[in-house]
């Protein structure tokens, strides 16, 4: 007999080998066996080198398997991986607002799940920026220029979302649980007593959150007629009046809005002010008056102090 014939005599023997031990053992020992016969032979090769080159980082009784995500017909069961999480993308951006993780990352289209940030950018609209400022969920907060990202900075996905890394630069910018992106750009659109600027530079300067709008709300239970009160509110995060005017003891603002309109407003309805990012304008946020009080549309600010 030959030596192939004999080679092939041998794994048919292991094979049927292994069948009938498993059939010994009950349903679930089949399973391998029943791959073996079921997908090519070249996948499950990829898959072993696959499973081996993980086992040198995890143990093999913590690998994940189809039900660690999935519950029936596919359906998403991954607790730990916040799918339907919020990214924030604020500051000198054509259209500020909230993109979903799961739209972030193209995890059904890829073999590789990561996205470029530059990418990421450019199908929001932005194409030209100074600086890009990456923040995390733990405090994390890391500012890269321009001339600095290329196609392997990086945005991939994490347990608390997206993180972020790229081979040349320092890993201390590796952010993990990245909630907001800010733009700085080229322009300076905001003027704020004489001087300008724009609201993504002033976003990484001091910024404080307000609680506006607050109501007391109520309602009867149907099931014990009790009456149980609570509060609802807005918090709003900018950058405080006071921090960015040139004489903080002011007396009137003369605000500008992008329709030329002049609004005046006294220190006191100013108390607690804030610049701030909202419905894809800066806006005046005005705690002391309700929101229809607030200006949108903010392009010139102007202190006096008499």
């Amino acid at each position: 007999m030959s030596r192939t014939w004999l080679i092939l005599v041998v794994l048919i023997a292991l094979v049927l080998g292994g069948v009938a031990v498993a059939a010994a053992l009950g349903g679930k020992a089949l399973a391998p066996a029943r791959a073996a016969f079921h997908y090519p032979w070249g996948m499950l090769a990829e898959e072993a080198e696959t499973m081996n080159a993980c086992v040198e980082c995890h143990e093999p009784a913590k690998f994940h398997t189809c039900a660690t995500c999935h519950d029936d017909h596919g359906s998403a069961e991954m607790a730990g991986v916040p799918f339907n999480s919020l990214l924030t993308l604020t500051g000198d951006v054509p259209k500020p607002g909230y993109i979903p993780i799961n739209e972030v990352l193209p995890y059904r289209d890829q073999p590789h799940t990561h996205i470029a940030l530059l990418d990421l950018l450019s199908q929001h609209g932005v194409t030209d920026f100074e600086s890009v400022t990456l923040t995390s969920l733990d405090g994390g907060f890391t500012t890269f220029e321009r001339q600095v990202l290329d196609e392997e900075a990086l945005l991939l996905p994490h347990l608390d979302g997206v993180r972020f890394a790229a081979e040349n630069l320092h890993v201390s910018t590796w952010l993990k649980g990245i909630t907001r992106i800010i733009v700085v750009g080229p322009e300076k659109p905001l003027k704020v007593d004489g001087q300008l600027t724009s609201f993504g530079r002033l976003l990484l300067g001091p910024t404080r959150c307000v609680t506006a709008e607050q109501t007391d709300v109520m309602l009867k239970s149907p099931t014990d007629g009790q009456v149980r009160k609570g509060k609802t509110a807005s918090r709003v995060e900018g950058a405080p009046i006071e921090e960015i005017v040139a004489h903080p003891d002011f007396a009137i603002l003369l605000v500008r809005d992008a329709d030329g309109r002049e609004h005046t407003v006294t220190a006191a309805d100013a108390r607690g002010a804030v610049l701030a990012q909202l419905w894809g304008h800066v806006v005046l946020v005005l705690p002391e008056r309700g929101r229809p009080q607030w200006i949108e549309g903010v392009i010139e600010i102007a202190s006096h102090s008499d």
